[in-house]
């Protein structure tokens, strides 16, 4: 395995992780997962859509990233990328609409930014290992 790949399914399986901790925290107690960004949920409405987004989405992403570690690594950094790049736009579009945000959600831009990075590096490296080996042929 080449250090790409190798680099790709930790990276992979931890954000996988990461994800799939916060779906199940979300399911579980939506309440203390919005805590921090200073969220009430006072309702089944606001409730169900916490756990839907936060729980159930997060959950089943972070299960397609580890399976993607081992089984599918390009779909699964090109997901990340958007995934994660959705995040970044929407906070800078709500950091200009809407001012700044408190220090949890600025370390999130700060970790989403990061993510969004790291993905499309590995995505392109391994994208360059599949033209390599194409050329090959």
């Amino acid at each position: 395995m080449k250090i790409a790949s190798r680099i790709t399914l930790v990276f992979l399986a931890l954000t996988g992780l990461a994800f799939a901790n916060v779906g199940i925290q979300a399911l579980l107690d939506p309440r203390a997962v919005v805590a921090a960004v200073e969220m009430t949920l006072e309702n089944a409405s606001s409730l169900s859509t916490i756990r839907a987004v936060y729980g159930g989405m997060h959950l089943m992403f972070g299960l397609f990233c580890i399976f993607g570690a081992f089984k599918a690594q390009r779909p699964a950094l090109g997901l990340l990328m958007l995934y994660s790049g959705g995040y970044v736009v929407g906070r800078l579009v709500s950091y200009v609409a809407d001012g700044a945000p408190n220090a949890f959600v600025s370390q999130w831009l700060v970790t989403e930014s990061v993510t969004f990075i790291l993905s499309a590096a590995l995505y392109v490296a391994l994208s360059r290992k599949v033209q390599l080996a194409a050329q090959m042929v």
